[in-house]
């Protein structure tokens, strides 16, 4: 099971191509909203469906179509980040994404790699496999906010972020430098 926290950074890092960086901080917390179905006692329930999906973004779709283009930009990103929490959902255990169509699902994927005096051989395997969902509600709800995923995710986007400023800070002094050298070339003449 992906932590809140591995939901979050993927939200942001795929948040901030779209929106600008201190946008993206805010709107990538939609990438754990799914898992508001955990405090109802009932995890990976209607909130982890296409169902309950389109139920909550057609009326905001609808209200934002009212609003303007910019304000539809915004709710489709969300609805992507969302949609994104349930797909990387379905590769960490019994995901309901097309219920009530079909029950919870699970995708296994692994390649397997094996060298030898032979040669090299790759085995790709894809496991789907499918449960009837148990929607009843629970005592207690154990998940994880922080596990490897997420501190794993913490580092890639620590890294992504230095790189990001690095590359903004270079090309702001390759822009000085060109700006300098116009300068002084008109200057000579």
């Amino acid at each position: 099971m992906l932590d809140l926290l591995a939901h979050y950074l993927v939200s942001y890092l795929i948040a901030r191509t779209i929106v600008e960086p201190r946008y993206a901080l805010i709107i990538a917390f939609v990438g754990v909203v799914a898992d508001v179905d955990a405090l109802l006692g009932v995890h990976r329930w209607i909130t982890h469906s296409t169902l309950g999906v389109l139920l909550a973004s057609t009326p905001l779709l609808a209200l934002a179509y009212v609003l303007g283009e910019r304000y539809v930009k915004v709710v489709l990103l969300a609805l992507l980040l969302y949609t994104l929490h349930l797909v990387l959902n379905l590769f960490t255990g019994p995901t309901p994404i097309l219920y009530p169509l079909v029950g919870s699902i699970r995708v296994k994927l692994e390649v397997i790699g094996l060298y030898s005096d032979t040669g090299i051989a790759l085995t790709p395997r894809i496991t789907v496999e499918t449960w009837k969902p148990d929607f009843t509600p629970q005592p207690a709800i154990e998940g994880p906010i922080v596990s490897e995923a997420g501190i794993i995710l913490v580092v890639v986007t620590a890294l992504v972020l230095v790189l990001d400023y690095l590359g903004k800070k270079r090309s702001v002094k390759q822009r000085i430098r060109a700006e300098h050298s116009i300068t002084v070339r008109r200057w000579k003449r």
